[in-house]
């Protein structure tokens, strides 16, 4: 929304609206298919009203991005808080991430579409990740904390941190083209992998 004044509910609502309308597009028809004229129709509205709230198709998608990143790290991280020692917080996040991917498969499909087809003028993806990935630093930090508790043994926590977001991301797509797919089992089977690794069975 293009204005400097505080926005009112109504107006909140609406972008809210405009966004969910977008998401369900991406997981339904793809990149080439939600269209701002088929997010609008979705939502009610005309492309105008879509371009009141957002300054074209990418910034639209961008907020897409923000949106399901935001309430994602809003649950897991609602999640570890509760946490009581270092080896609940790992498995906490592996536990919130997964679960948050089975509840919300639109969402995910939604980014994976976003992620994979928005160019910049030269061609290259506009979200592709570049320099520090602060998604990575953070699961980093978690494994790097427990070490320096003395509840993990040695091992070497950005290859960890690597491997089970790359393993998140792998469910991710997963369940989105496998019906077959199980994520409760999964989910059990990285938790318990991954508590090999660091040295704790609690």
């Amino acid at each position: 929304m293009r204005s400097d004044s505080e926005p009112t509910f109504t107006e909140r609502a609406r972008r809210a609206q405009i966004l969910r309308c977008a998401i369900e597009a991406l997981a339904e028809v793809g990149f080439g298919g939600a269209s701002l004229a088929e997010i609008a129709k979705r939502a009610g509205v005309s492309k105008g009203v879509v371009s009141y709230y957002f300054a074209g198709k990418d910034d639209l998608l961008g907020h897409v991005l923000l949106d399901v990143y935001t309430r994602a790290g809003g649950a897991i991280g609602e999640r570890i808080a509760q946490a009581a020692d270092p080896a609940a917080v790992v498995r906490g996040y592996i536990e919130a991430n997964l679960e948050f991917v089975g509840e919300h498969p639109a969402d995910i499909a939604a980014v994976v579409e976003v992620a994979a087809n928005v160019r910049k003028p030269d061609g290259s993806l506009r979200f592709a990740p570049q320099g520090e990935d602060p998604v990575l630093a953070q699961l980093e930090q978690i494994l790097r904390d427990g070490q320096a508790a003395g509840a993990f043994s040695d091992f070497d926590a950005r290859s960890l941190a690597i491997i089970i977001r790359g393993a998140i991301d792998t469910a991710s797509g997963r369940i989105a083209t496998d019906p077959a797919f199980d994520l409760d089992a999964y989910a059990r089977q990285l938790v318990g992998t991954v508590e090999l690794t660091v040295g704790t069975r609690s």
